[in-house]
């Protein structure tokens, strides 16, 4: 027989959190603080969802990734996999001018793409909507100096059918050292900043007298519910873990549905002792 659900005071506000643009509340019964994410120490041979412990002012606390918790992408392979993509297409636009080069030299055609809506990098911005309004500034930057590097395709073109290839060095040159270098230089601020902006915040929580963490992505506020409005997840909706998501219900103010996560259900007081004995972080 399954446990009933641990029941809260009706009048109790709650935590409301966001893990990957889904809404949480969390029972402000159980939390304990909310801190910038700490240094994380990895443990062996836990479940994928674990992401090691931290020392809380000399606590040894596991914490646990709650959008892996739920079956999601975390916000760190999130935020590499963006960075990674970004170092590509860094390394697209290198190449893109050596090759322009290279066809000068070698008196052939140039046949990668001259429009810059048409290479990698400008298919991908075209479409690209960051949910971050530093890194959304920042990416509007890019626009003049990657229409700049194209557009010197068609000018290098007719300066090699004029032969004056010694110009057309010489424009390559240039743009290497202005356009290109401006936009390596935002390359590597992109991903400095989308590393900052994908920092995450660790809840510190309470389950029969042990603590332990859970990562999100931002701490929205303390408020209460609509009275009477949680319920529990009908089982013909799906959760991605049912396990931890019980039951939902409606923030005050607006209406909104929040998934309430179900504290006890996250971590057992023999899972906390067991990963806090595994592993010391460094202090």
């Amino acid at each position: 027989m399954e446990r009933a659900l641990k029941s809260y005071p009706a009048e109790m506000p709650w935590a409301i959190v966001q893990a990957k643009n889904q809404a949480f509340a969390v029972a402000t019964q159980d939390l304990r603080e909310m801190v910038i994410m700490p240094e994380v120490a990895e443990i062996p041979d836990v479940p994928d969802y674990v992401r090691g412990v931290i020392n809380l002012r000399g606590r040894v606390i596991p914490l646990l990734d709650l959008r892996k918790r739920m079956g999601l992408t975390s916000a760190r392979e999130e935020t590499e996999s963006f960075c990674t993509l970004m170092e590509q297409r860094e390394q697209d636009h290198r190449r893109w001018l050596n090759e322009l080069e290279a066809s000068v030299k070698e008196c052939r055609p140039f046949t990668l793409a001259t429009d810059p809506h048409k290479c990698a990098f400008g298919k991908w911005y075209d479409t690209y909507h960051a949910d971050n309004s530093w890194v959304d500034g920042l990416l509007k930057r890019f626009d003049a100096p990657h229409q700049e590097i194209h557009g010197i395709a068609i000018q290098v073109e007719n300066l090699k059918a004029k032969e004056a290839h010694g110009a057309a060095e010489e424009l390559i040159r240039k743009t290497r050292e202005g356009a290109l270098a401006k936009m390596l230089k935002l390359f590597a601020d992109l991903r400095e900043l989308a590393r900052h902006a994908g920092r995450e915040t660790a809840v510190v929580l309470q389950n029969e007298g042990k603590m332990f963490a859970i990562s999100i992505d931002l701490a929205e506020s303390i408020e209460k519910l609509q009275p009477g409005s949680i319920e529990e997840v009908p089982a013909a909706v799906p959760i991605a873990n049912d396990a931890v998501v019980k039951r939902f219900g409606k923030r005050a103010k607006n209406g909104e549905v929040v998934l309430i996560i179900e504290t006890d259900r996250l971590m057992s007081r023999g899972e906390i002792d067991a990963m806090t004995t595994m592993q010391q972080p460094a202090a």
